[in-house]
């Protein structure tokens, strides 16, 4: 299959096309897995007429550091056979893979979370059940927030543990041809200041609706994290005081500039952690688990998926992956307050970061879904966007919620183009599709051609002349 390489803010493969990707997600964060029971549940072969049918050439395929090495070092080699088959039989496919070290919550707790082994958890960490979001462990808990105090702080060794478990499980992957790079750690957590963080950005908001600053990261003082996020929670209570301020809230946030300003400064908080603890992190495993010919992609910090700015150093091929959604995606709230004026601020300065370091684009994840349709809007006004930048894109969530997405999701793109794109437009109101690109004069005469999906035909050729180039077409 083609190799890729990093061209500035675009990736092109080994003809020197410029390329763009359409992925899914998909992860299996089980700990403990049987391989029967995964080759059963991840079964490449049965999804393939639904993936190719919707242009997708890329898969993120994550998987736990638990299930890899169960016991400190004994490895699942059986389990990681059945992983490297699902890589195969892609590859068989045509359709490429990003590996992905998935973790949420550092590792498994007593309801949520998933990534590392337990024995790689100092046994003096107590985790709790959350109330009402799986990622409260994120925002206050203290078990959650040492784990990853200790990790990247390199506790008992468990950071190089890691890597070297990366190490062995890369080179697993050593025949196949189809791998674009690796995603070294979902979601990087912050090192501290995660409460600071969570507590300052709600202050921010409340301060911008209703014109006072409050001091939320007091009501932990003294108490237990739980005790600290009810007390939190009660104070928001008696500031909002009314449903209509509720709604003042929602829709004073909802505005673009406001949440701009709700986010701004706080990188003063993640600074540190991406210079000191991050980028030498990305480093050390670049060194030691990077296969031949592949990228390195590297995310930003768990807290900039709020569009906190984000900047690293980084090696030659490497591809920035970051994960973008609006705050309500895992709540009920998500379909009926999910907001474009939000989330085009967060993609913006992910556009920013992506400026200021010169590198290309892997979206790793974004979407989501939820009861009711108002939520497809929003994946739709995303992909506006998503266009707009020229990024290739990883979808989460894709195949429980495939039918709503029907007439989103399934628009063309431009797979591999003879030059530069200049613009990409969709609107699926009137399923019409525009591409615009400057092809360049070594492609004259060339057997390379340019190529795009276009929907209920599939990957098609395209000529081009040296020069400007333009398409409209109805779908």
């Amino acid at each position: 299959m083609d190799r890729f390489y990093c061209d500035n803010l675009v990736i092109r493969d080994n003809s020197g096309r410029q390329r763009i990707f359409r992925g899914i997600n998909i992860c299996c964060k089980e700990s403990e897995i049987s391989p029967h029971k995964f080759r059963k549940e991840h079964n490449i072969k049965k999804l393939k007429n639904k993936l190719l049918k919707d242009g997708v050439n890329l898969i993120r395929f994550g998987v736990t550091w638990a299930s890899i090495e169960p016991e400190e070092k004994r490895y699942n080699a059986e389990l990681i056979a059945e992983y490297v088959h699902f890589v195969k039989e892609c590859e068989k496919l045509g359709i490429y893979v990003i590996l992905d070290m998935h973790q949420d919550l550092f590792t498994k707790g007593p309801k949520s979370g998933d990534g590392a082994p337990k024995w790689a958890l100092d046994k003096e960490i107590k985790l709790k059940r959350e109330f009402l979001i799986w990622a409260e462990g994120y925002f206050y808990m203290d078990g959650v927030q040492q784990a990853f105090y200790d990790f990247w702080g390199n506790k008992n060794g468990i950071q190089d543990k890691f890597i070297e478990t990366w190490k062995y499980y890369a080179a697993c992957f050593n025949e196949c041809s189809n791998i674009i790079g690796m995603d070294w750690l979902n979601e990087p957590y912050v090192h501290k200041n995660g409460r600071i963080i969570f507590t300052e950005l709600i202050s921010n908001i409340f301060n911008i609706v209703f014109g006072v600053r409050y001091n939320f990261l007091s009501c932990f003082q003294s108490v237990n994290d739980k005790a600290g996020f009810i007390g939190m929670a009660l104070k928001m209570l008696r500031a909002v005081k009314s449903p209509k301020n509720i709604k003042r809230l929602l829709e004073t946030m909802d505005n673009k500039e406001n949440f701009d300003k709700a986010v701004n400064g706080l990188e003063k908080y993640t600074a540190d952690f991406n210079k000191n603890y991050y980028e030498p992190f990305i480093e050390k495993l670049c060194k030691n688990a990077i296969l031949k010919d592949t990228a390195s992609l590297f995310e930003h910090n768990y807290f900039s998926n709020l569009g906190i700015p984000f900047q690293i150093d980084f090696r030659e091929n490497s591809i920035y992956s970051p994960h973008a959604y609006d705050i309500f995606v895992d709540s009920p709230l998500y379909n009926k307050y999910s907001s474009n004026g939000r989330i085009a601020s967060i993609l913006e300065h992910i556009r920013e970061n992506q400026i200021n370091m010169n590198v290309p684009v892997i979206m790793g994840e974004w979407g989501g879904g939820a009861a009711g349709s108002h939520w497809v809007r929003h994946v739709d006004y995303i992909m506006n966007i998503l266009e707009e930048y020229q990024w290739s894109s990883i979808y989460w969530n894709y195949d429980a919620e495939r039918e709503k997405l029907k007439g989103t999701f399934d628009r063309p793109y431009p797979v591999a183009i003879c030059g530069n794109i200049k613009k990409i437009k969709t609107d699926t109101k009137s399923r019409s599709f525009e591409l615009v690109w400057e092809q360049d004069k070594e492609f004259e005469n060339s057997n390379v051609k340019n190529l795009i999906f276009i929907t209920g035909k599939g990957i098609t050729e395209l000529e081009g002349k040296t020069g400007l180039n333009e398409i409209k077409i109805e779908y």
